[in-house]
């Protein structure tokens, strides 16, 4: 299975094995930036929508949202931390902070990262922490 975001509002979800489509959903209200999974069922997305949601493949009508940046400010990355599902990290357009983000206390950040002297573009979690 791989996971895709596009401009368009959608992510889909391929069954690479039989080469198609398992599941597309409209995931925001703009372009979608970036896409990870936690585990089989669970991936996050966030986009220019200035959102990280949260979605599960086996309720597909739902979807949470886990965070929302000030002034909706684009959020262009998103990683689930393999170690402690709980937490995720995603980075804002035109940032130089980092916003740690745990689930089960959605809509602020649990911690905020800030010593870059520029805008960050990517993010990382090492996979033994």
């Amino acid at each position: 299975m791989i996971g895709t975001s596009s401009i368009d509002t959608t992510c889909t979800i391929w069954d690479i094995d039989r080469q198609c489509v398992q599941t597309q959903l409209i995931a925001h209200d703009s372009a979608v930036y970036d896409i990870c999974f936690r585990d089989e069922q669970m991936f996050a997305s966030s986009g220019e929508d200035g959102s990280v949601r949260h979605f599960d493949l086996r309720d597909l009508e739902h979807s949470t949202i886990i965070y929302e940046s000030p002034q909706k400010q684009p959020l262009l990355r998103v990683a689930w931390n393999k170690k402690n599902m709980f937490y995720l990290a995603t980075i804002q357009q035109n940032s130089n902070d980092v916003m740690i983000l745990d689930v089960r206390y959605p809509m602020k950040a649990v911690r905020t990262l800030k010593s870059h002297m520029a805008q960050v573009n990517s993010i990382a979690w090492a996979p033994h922490s």
